[in-house]
């Protein structure tokens, strides 16, 4: 028998509280409160789902922390199996008791990829529970199986949104397990297994021998890429028997595993918990084999039953280790490293030979630190609400059993925003112990060996007034997720999110030896004494040598405090300062602490808090801080960036490691997502302090970042890194060049207008430049030509360039217009004229380097686009920056069409992080101007006269290079001395004139409505030009007729609001109209007059329909709640208003307009100083709510809601969105302002944008996710277009 290769411990490594804790432990119901058991469970690398009791399917992505969940519609049941399916299209499938399977599609933001949820529902052929399912590998066929031994395939067509379902098989006994591959389905039921052929629909027993006892007796396919007559599986038998068979049922070897199980089962090491699991063992003394499953190596096979789990060595004949006599075993999964099985109610257990989140380069026999010694009463063995003392009744079913009888609660929706970025209420007992044990590894993957060396060192930082010294604390209670902070009035911060996963405070008497709190000297202590696995952070990832640290602002999902200006000193604002005490290979040198004065200066930053919503997506980052305040910014940490630690060395520019893949997703929405696949810091910046004086050009490469400032300072640093490490590289530099891959790079002096290359790019040692052409005013470089802009507007190339050549002899290009800038990479070319038209070259390659003829790009004209700079980015794509300071990007940008694949430009907003001048550059040279004329002592003039010179002339012929782009992120700098970058995807958005047919081009629209379609697909939009007209038209097909709809006489409407089967109007007078909406008939027959005399001489002034309920608001700020929204019957008796207390206002300040969701789930409202307020307390049971909340941020003039979300108009035409509002925290997070400015808007129940521009245009938002590779360029398409997926790519203002 073969040796095993290395020995590999399979343990569990911490519990899984922070999924277990994303799941309540008990709904309501009515006036009942329904436990929640877990019933059925299956894992891949990228989701685990578990089924439970009530009906409710929770997903949860491991690589963004977050929960989603999905129900089935109409009565619920316990749900007894899931499957999940990762090919094309993330799939996950359920079966329930009563036999109803359904099938989601998940959002993806990858491109196209699915872009909204779809559900697929298996009817009316299975009558009895679900025991087993099987996925065949494209995802177009799902077997499922029944206790009643019928199996049916059903047929998923993607494209077409079809299902269809047909019985294949039926089997006397109840099937135990499915496995499909290669057109051939492996059925195991009590009584037999056997291989059943889906082309030739044959059945072949596997063996011959029929089974002495019925029982679970499971059977696999052996994992590998071979043709169907090539198949070989795995079968259990009773009594201890394992057959290994072929692909026509013939038995090739037996396995009698008696005698490997007498010499005992070594167990699996769970854990340490404080109390026995689920008291004690129980069950079966006899031993037997159950399901069966491949895992991890060649011959290994998992068998489970409900008692017992067991790895097993078939090479060897062995058993590898084990779990017996557990007892409650529900189900079990298995992925490539991973055990996962459900035990008892709500217990999940995670085995595996790496902690969660380790990537594979971790060793499998690494070792951490662990145990109860080092985190004293953090594990408490019940999660939430496992302290119930109801008895759960099971059925008999192993793999996937669930109790047949159904105790369930179902929301109306199919899928519903978990809350799975709050933790549930836990009792007051558990509630700190809870939180201390939260593990966060799973957020932070690929920790290599020598991370586990370093130790954290983690300091609140305290927001202040100015003047006040800040004494170390050494509290214990310090975030490692934070939580964004708003200002409310009176100046008391208040957490937004704070039942996020975070170190809870710890009981009084305890330590907090994981967190140590250090004042001056830090040392690197032994890898027995940091945190315990809970803790683990991945992003410390050293390199072999490290320089100086600039800390960069980290600009996230915020809403910014008052700096200095608040009566407290910000007590509750906590900021992470996670730094590891790391030797430099190179120096010795030791990271130290900063001194008190660095220190000072950074408590004037405002403490910028990690929202909820955003906090799972990309990576923290642990960085040291920067010791040296005149070469480093005195920023945060950049808590997103991909890289290590650094040291104080400055003597290299250390090459770092390009970084982690960012998650590919395209979700803000995602179905709760991507971003989040696309990123969920899409649109989040970080600002970085410059190294000099201004900045006027900023370049970059793969690995490095170049900075040019007025002094003609030329500044490099390393990419990516914990922050950037400034190099002083050149003097008296006008302009600076770098190819993207970095080989290349070139200058212009100053005064001489001289072009040199570098003769070899080296922080390190003598650097030799080359001149490579006189009276030179711009260039640009591709990986291996140089374009040259000459100082009498002529344009030169040079080609064949290499790090071996780094200039060669110049050819002039022929050019129409005199050119201020030029951009080249990859063999395409954009040039920029000195009258900010934008030309691209075409018939660019690598035969034709100089290309054959410029043309004008038309789609820049069309846009008025005034662009400053422009530069070519990675994944095919141009990038522009305008006079206004806008940013805007093209894709699909490559040589044989460098016009791109848009015809429009996709505009990113950045104003609310990059503040440029209203007066364009010259302002901020003005400024430059008079600093350098006073550090000088010299007159004004003369200096200016110099800058002058440097520029070329006062129109700025040779505009500043302010924006770059490369696979770590989108560099852009306004001109002073700081600049911003974008790790995350950004989301490009372009407005879109619609006509609809039949009317004019210059129709002047006045309003816009979106409601949910009376067919029940998609949306109706309602539009008017006036008071006095009306029409609807199908959101799917704006191009199409609209349909005229006729208003009551007379009557002058002012507001409309719209529910799928009613539109209601109120008029001048205070009039309500209600028009019902059918499917025959989508725009309703005729109006109905409501009876208002119950409320008197109460005038409405607003009205908001949402499913079922109607909210409207009076003249004098009352609100009144309705439920129906068809015209009374005059035959019921109730009062068809409720009156509902608005919120406590001062005196002359009321409520002006209300705002319902379509799922009556949220209203919002707004007051006459345009103030927002959100109705909290609002569920199936109370739909009028408990009470008001104002919502900060900002003020509004019209609000529109969605399902998941809110949208708001600002009073001079802004638009933004507000993120993090779940069912625990209705008023969510933060603002976020997105592109575009409007005089009237709508939204979809999808969150798809109309509005009426300002001209009176009826306007479609588009948008458009550009994603980075991050360490992998150009390895894909951008995202495709889509409106918001969901909640993950968006920050605060």
């Amino acid at each position: 028998m073969a040796s095993t290769p290395d020995p590999v411990t399979f343990r569990e490594f911490c519990p899984l509280y922070h999924l277990l804790n994303a799941i309540p432990a008990k709904v309501q119901k009515g006036f009942r409160s329904l436990v929640v058991y877990l019933t059925a469970l299956d894992t891949n690398g990228d989701y685990i789902a578990v089924g439970s009791s009530i009906g409710m399917l929770y997903l949860y992505c491991r690589h963004l922390g977050h929960m989603r969940k999905y129900n089935f519609e109409g009565k619920t049941e316990s749900i007894t199996v899931v499957k999940l399916l990762s090919c094309f299209d993330d799939l996950v499938a359920a079966g329930t008791a009563s036999g109803r399977v359904a099938v989601f599609q998940l959002v993806s933001s990858l491109p196209g990829r699915n872009k909204q949820l779809r559900r697929f529902d298996v009817t009316g052929v299975h009558r009895n529970s679900i025991t087993a399912l099987a996925w065949s590998p494209n995802g177009m066929k799902l077997f499922s199986g029944d206790d009643r031994g019928k199996i049916v395939c059903s047929f998923l067509d993607l494209d077409q949104g079809l299902c269809s379902s047909l019985l294949v098989l039926e089997e006397p006994a109840s099937i135990v397990q499915l496995d499909y591959s290669q057109k051939v389905l492996l059925v195991s039921t009590l009584q037999r297994s056997l291989l059943f052929y889906t082309e030739e629909k044959s059945v072949r027993q596997i063996g011959t021998q029929a089974r002495k006892s019925t029982g679970k007796f499971g059977a696999c396919f052996i994992p590998g890429l071979c043709k169907q007559s090539d198949l070989t599986l795995y079968a259990s038998r009773p009594g201890l028997r394992l057959w290994k068979a072929d692909a026509h049922g013939t038995v090739q070897a037996t396995f009698i595993l008696k005698d490997v199980f007498a010499g005992g089962v070594p167990p699996f090491e769970l854990y340490p918990r404080l109390e026995p699991a689920d008291g004690g063992g129980c069950g079966s003394t006899e031993k037997h084999l159950g399901l069966v499953s491949c895992f991890f190596r060649e011959g290994w096979v998992l068998s489970w039953n409900e008692y017992s789990i067991y790895l097993l060595d078939t090479v060897s004949q062995a058993t590898i280790a084990g779990l017996e006599g557990s007892g409650d075993i529900v189900s079990v999964s298995c992925t490539e490293n991973e055990i996962f099985f459900l035990k008892g109610d709500r217990n999940i257990i995670r085995i595996s030979s790496r902690p969660e989140g380790l990537g594979p380069i971790a060793r499998d026999s690494l070792e951490l630190a662990r145990g109860p010694e080092h985190i004293p009463g953090e594990c408490p063995e019940k999660p939430l609400g496992a302290s119930t003392t109801e008895t759960r009744l099971r059925g008999s079913s192993v793999a996937s059993s669930a109790a047949s009888e159904p105790r369930s609660r179902s929301s109306s929706l199919t899928s519903t925003d978990s809350s799975s970025n709050l933790l549930p209420p836990a009792p007051p007992s558990t509630v700190e112990l809870s939180q201390a044990s939260q593990p966060t590894s799973q957020r932070f993957r690929a920790i290599s060996v020598e991370d586990f060396e370093q130790e954290l060192i983690v300091k609140p930082i305290r927001v202040r007034r100015k003047k006040k010294k800040r004494t170390g604390g050494h509290s214990c209670a310090s975030s490692l997720e934070p939580t964004p902070c708003s200002e409310f009035p009176g100046g008391s911060p208040r957490s937004l999110s704070t039942e996020r996963l975070s170190v809870g405070l710890k009981h009084p008497g305890q330590q907090c030896d994981q967190l140590k709190h250090r004042g001056e000297d830090a040392e690197a202590e032994s890898p027995e004494s940091p945190f315990p696995e809970p803790l683990l952070l991945d992003s410390l990832e050293g390199p072999p040598s490290l320089s100086r640290a600039s800390r960069a602002v980290w600009w996230p999902p915020k809403v910014m405090a008052e700096p200095a200006s608040k009566e407290q000193d910000g007590s509750g604002h906590l900021t992470v300062d996670l730094w590891a005490a790391v030797t430099d290979h190179d120096t010795g040198q030791k990271e130290m602490p900063p001194s008190e004065g660095d220190r000072e200066s950074e408590g004037r930053q405002v403490a910028l808090l990690m929202t909820a919503s955003v906090a799972g997506t990309q990576r923290p980052r642990l960085e040291p801080p920067s010791q040296d305040p005149g070469l480093t910014s005195s920023d945060e940490e950049d808590i997103y960036a991909h890289g290590l630690p650094s040291s104080s060395s400055e003597t290299s520019v250390t090459e770092l490691r390009a970084g982690h893949s960012l998650q590919d997703l395209s979700q803000p929405g995602t179905d709760d997502p991507a971003l989040l696949k696309s990123d969920q810091f899409a649109e989040s910046w970080m600002g970085y302090s410059g190294p000099g004086y201004g900045i006027l050009s900023l370049v970059v490469s793969e690995k490095y970042i170049w900075c040019l400032d007025y002094k003609g300072g030329l500044f490099c640093s390393a990419l990516p890194g914990a922050g950037l490490r400034w190099q002083k590289f050149e003097d008296a530099v006008q302009q600076v060049a770098v190819s993207p891959s970095g080989a290349l790079l070139w200058k212009i002096e100053q005064k001489s207008n001289r072009a040199f290359a570098c003769g070899k790019v080296t922080i390190k040692g003598k650097r030799h430049w080359y001149e490579a052409l006189p009276q030179a005013v711009f260039v640009a470089l591709s990986d291996d030509t140089a374009w040259i802009i000459r100082t009498n507007g002529d344009l030169y190339l040079q080609t064949g360039l290499s790090v071996d050549r780094p200039c060669a002899r110049a050819v002039k290009v022929d050019c129409p217009y005199p050119l201020s800038q030029i951009a080249a990479r990859n063999c395409v070319v954009w040039a920029l004229t000195e009258q900010r038209a934008l030309l691209y070259r075409e018939g660019v390659s690598s035969f034709c380097p100089e290309g054959e003829q410029w043309k004008c790009d038309i789609t820049s004209e069309k846009q008025a686009l005034e662009p400053i700079c422009i530069t070519l980015g990675d994944q095919h794509t141009l990038w522009a920056l305008d006079i206004r300071g806008k940013l805007w990007f093209r894709t699909g940008v490559v040589p044989k069409k460098p016009q791109g694949d848009d015809d429009h430009w996709w505009q990113v907003s950045i104003t609310d992080y990059v503040v440029f001048d209203q007066c364009s550059l010259f302002q901020t040279i003005i400024h430059a101007t008079h600093s350098v004329a006073t550090a000088a002592q010299v007159p004004v003039e003369k200096v200016a006269d110099k800058l002058r010179m440097a520029f070329w002339s006062q129109q700025l012929q040779c505009q500043p290079s302010l924006l770059g782009v490369n696979s770590s992120g989108v560099w852009i700098s306004s001109g002073k001395n700081e600049f911003h970058v974008a790790k995350g995807s950004l989301i490009g958005t372009y407005w879109n004139n619609v006509v609809p047919r039949g009317t004019a081009s210059s129709t002047k629209w006045a309003f816009v409505l979106a409601s949910a379609a009376p067919t029940k697909e998609g949306s109706s939009l309602w539009l008017c030009q006036s008071s006095k007209d009306l029409c609807s038209i199908s959101a799917q097909s704006v191009h199409c007729r609209p349909s005229t709809v006729q208003l009551p006489p007379d009557a002058e409407m002012c507001a409309y609001a719209a529910c799928q089967d009613a539109l209601w109007a109120l008029d001048s007078l205070g009039q309500v109209f209600i028009r019902t909406l059918s499917k025959s008939c989508p725009t309703g027959m005729h109006w109905t007059k409501l009876d208002l005399s119950q409320l008197g001489a109460v005038k409405l002034t607003s009205l908001a329909c949402g499913n079922q309920h109607i909210w409207a608001c009076d003249s004098r700020g009352g609100v009144y709640f309705r439920v129906g929204t068809q015209p009374l019957n005059p035959s019921l008796m109730l009062p068809a208003w409720i009156a509902i207390e608005p919120p406590v206002q001062p005196t002359g300040v009321t409520l002006v307009s209300v705002y319902a969701s379509p799922n009556d789930q949220m209203l919002w409202a707004l007051d006459s100083r345009w103030n927002v307020h959100v109705r909290t307390g609002i569920t199936e049971e109370m739909p009028v709510g408990t009470s008001w909340e104002h919502v900060p941020g900002l003020q509004a003039c019209q609000l529109a809601l969605s399902t998941r979300t809110v949208w708001a108009r600002c009073p001079n035409g802004d638009l933004a969105r507000r993120y993090g509002i779940t069912d625990k925290n209705p008023a969510g997070d933060y603002w976020k302002k997105i592109p575009g400015n409007v005089l009237c808007f709508t939204v979809t129940s999808s969150d798809e944008l109309w509005a009426v521009g300002p001209p009176g245009y009826l306007l479609q938002r588009l948008t458009r996710t550009f994603s980075h590779t991050h360490g992998t360029p150009r390895s894909g398409p951008l995202a495709a277009t889509h409106p918001e997926d969901l909640e993950d790519e968006w920050e605060v203002i």
